[in-house]
């Protein structure tokens, strides 16, 4: 009897998890598409300012994209590759780009910001190199959403790394983890300030979050927290 009731509650956890991968997957497809049609519709204008964003801010990713939430808005986030991501409303953007005050009043905004996670960093200690990636959100109303990506790999997934670098080192640190059969687990924190964002990243419990081959092939993303 307990292993017919054993079955049926694996059974039962593997629909869960699969449905979930499929639920994550739609999200991150729903975000390409998002993301295409958002830049296709800008304005000339609003094209323009967004490459001189990128030109002024060389270590910066800019997405332009429409969100419903933070998850979404996190789900955006966490394809940067640069230092920093920053992800702007389209309806904010055009605004910027039609009136000089409101564009003066918004880089304001992402300036403090972003000096504001740079200060978060050196407050970061031991859990600094858990944070692979960092970026704040600007919504239409102007509100600001901060980001975290954070990772932990395992005892063999680092070992994997350190052994692929002695062979290689001009490879990157990124594509060893692609090829270690150790995964590690992922995970992301949004806040409203950086002092919450630093708050989060110190009490992520890591028992809690699935390592990346637990989440299935094809699932990037990690549920916001």
């Amino acid at each position: 009897m307990n292993r017919i009731e054993n079955y049926g509650v694996y059974q039962n956890n593997r629909y869960e998890r699969t449905a979930q991968n499929k639920k994550e997957n739609v999200k991150t497809n729903k975000a390409d598409k998002t993301d295409k049609n958002s830049m296709a519709q800008l304005s000339s204008r609003a094209k323009k300012l967004l490459e001189e964003l990128k030109k002024k801010y060389g270590n910066m990713d800019f997405m332009v994209a429409d969100y419903e939430n933070e998850e979404e808005a996190s789900a955006y986030l966490s394809r940067g590759t640069k230092e920093y991501s920053v992800l702007i409303e389209p309806e904010l953007l055009e605004e910027m780009a039609a009136d000089e005050e409101s564009k003066e009043k918004y880089l304001g905004k992402l300036d403090e910001a972003t000096d504001q996670l740079a200060k978060m960093k050196d407050k970061l200690g031991d859990k600094k190199s858990e944070v692979v990636h960092m970026g704040v959100s600007i919504g239409k109303d102007g509100k600001l959403s901060y980001f975290a990506e954070l990772e932990k790999m395992s005892a063999k997934q680092r070992e994997h790394i350190e052994k692929t670098r002695e062979r290689n080192r001009e490879e990157k640190a990124s594509a060893a983890k692609k090829e270690s059969p150790d995964r590690g687990k992922r995970t992301r924190v949004t806040a409203d300030s950086t002092g919450e964002l630093l708050e989060k990243i110190y009490t992520v419990d890591w028992s809690k979050v699935q390592t990346e081959g637990e989440k299935g092939n094809g699932n990037r993303f990690e549920c916001s927290i």
